[in-house]
């Protein structure tokens, strides 16, 4: 796969919330292939920022472009990111292979491919034989690896993570 430069540009992004400004005019180009981390005080707009990259959240002013695109008022569903929380966010009624399958749904995918894509992430994250455990049976890592998963299989093209060490 060919490396692109400027893979992720962010131009010029301005957020607030009412009085207070979460991101000021910021500019970053990320090359793809790039481990980027943002480091900073609690409240200075690191989780912001990754939301609007998500889609989570709709900028003041700027734009931002994944290789190439202006994805700026796309939908968090029509991005090729995806985003793990804080909280890792896995669905408290749903048992751990069906945590990592949620993205899939609209897939057309056998039971079978279904079943062993869901194996392989198991496996992945270390949790195979797990897919039948509900969320209160986890530990705070495993649940972390859950929501790591679910984010993987959906093989997005940036993947950002909201405090992983937390």
């Amino acid at each position: 796969m060919k490396k692109h430069n400027n893979f992720i540009v962010i131009d010029k992004i301005t957020k607030t919330f009412g009085s207070v400004v979460a991101v000021d005019n910021i500019d970053l180009k990320i090359n793809q292939g790039e481990f980027f981390s943002l480091l900073g005080a609690s409240g200075c707009g690191k989780t912001t920022l990754l939301r609007l990259l998500a889609g989570f959240e709709k900028p003041d002013s700027g734009r931002i472009f994944i290789e190439g695109e202006d994805i700026t008022y796309l939908l968090p569903n029509k991005r090729s990111t995806n985003m793990v929380f804080q909280n890792y966010a896995i669905f408290p009624h749903m048992d751990v292979a069906s945590n990592i399958a949620y993205g899939l749904r609209k897939e057309k995918l056998s039971k079978k491919e279904l079943n062993h894509k869901i194996d392989s992430y198991l496996e992945l994250i270390k949790l195979s034989g797990y897919g039948n455990r509900k969320a209160d049976q986890l530990s705070g890592g495993q649940r972390q690896r859950v929501a790591l998963a679910r984010a993987l299989i959906m093989q997005p093209k940036v993947l950002l993570l909201d405090e992983p060490l937390g």
